[in-house]
């Protein structure tokens, strides 16, 4: 009984997981847009120059897309 009650665990772990990636890939992306548009907008003034934020904001778009990808290709095609 306890086998059972541990592998129905780790089943509904293993679901969470790539959901859990997925929505940290949409905060990482909206922080890289947030990254490049902030200034531009006006919304605040970092101290970095525009370029370095520039870069940042597309590092981590890139990172977001990554655990995006991560997240749906174990959501959807992992097959155990």
């Amino acid at each position: 009984m306890e086998m059972q009650d541990e592998q129905t665990n780790r089943r509904l772990e293993n679901k969470y997981r790539p959901i859990g990636e997925l929505v940290r890939g949409i905060f990482f992306i909206l922080f890289g847009l947030f990254a490049i548009f902030a200034q531009k907008l006006g919304l605040v003034e970092f101290r970095l120059s525009p370029q370095w934020m520039t870069a940042l904001g597309v590092v981590l778009m890139l990172y977001g897309a990554f655990r995006i990808f991560n997240g749906i290709r174990k959501l959807f095609f992992n097959r155990n």
